[in-house]
């Protein structure tokens, strides 16, 4: 991976050499991201969330000097990220997970907005019905614009099983979407 593919690439190298400054810039630019992946990870408990980010940071600034550059420097803090985040839940069990509002948009009427909220709790809600592997590859992808190898590389799995449980998830959720419209 070389800086042109990966800005945030120089930021890690300082921080391998000991820049504080440089690691409060990696968080500046990833931490409301990560922290949105986590308070889904983690069933919507920011509390829970935000202490685990925090470890990650500190795991990020600890392991900097160990970071291969197979991954972007993104990808890398979101597969720690992963990893706490499991821990995290294996040490509390979780409720249903709860997606962090990361559609917005402006409307030009209030029954728009209106309607815009209601589809949003729907594909909120019918998410959070999907099992975990087709959960996290669709949120990878979708709101956290990972490319099909980044989030192979981050789940450990194989490109095609990303494909297949995105191509799943999208099936169910098609499928969940159209029994709620129904039952409306």
């Amino acid at each position: 991976m070389t800086e042109r593919q990966d800005p945030d690439l120089p930021l890690l190298r300082a921080m391998a050499s000991g820049d504080t400054s440089a690691c409060a810039e990696l968080y500046a630019r990833h931490g409301r991201s990560i922290l949105a992946y986590l308070i889904g990870q983690l069933s919507g408990d920011q509390k829970l969330a935000e202490e685990v980010l925090q470890d990650v940071m500190l795991a990020a600034w600890q392991g900097a000097t160990k970071f291969r550059g197979e991954s972007k420097v993104k990808t890398w803090l979101l597969a720690i990220a992963r990893l706490k985040a499991l821990n995290a839940r294996r040490r509390k069990r979780p409720t249903a997970a709860e997606l962090h509002e990361n559609i917005a948009g402006d409307a030009p009427t209030p029954q728009h907005v209106i309607e815009r909220y209601a589809t949003r709790l729907s594909v909120r809600e019918a998410i959070r019905e999907l099992p975990d592997d087709q959960r996290e590859t669709l949120e990878l992808i979708f709101y956290y614009d990972l490319t099909g190898a980044e989030a192979a590389g981050l789940l450990g799995v194989a490109v095609g099983t990303v494909k297949s449980r995105l191509h799943r998830a999208k099936n169910t959720l098609r499928g969940i979407l159209q029994r709620k419209e129904v039952e409306e």
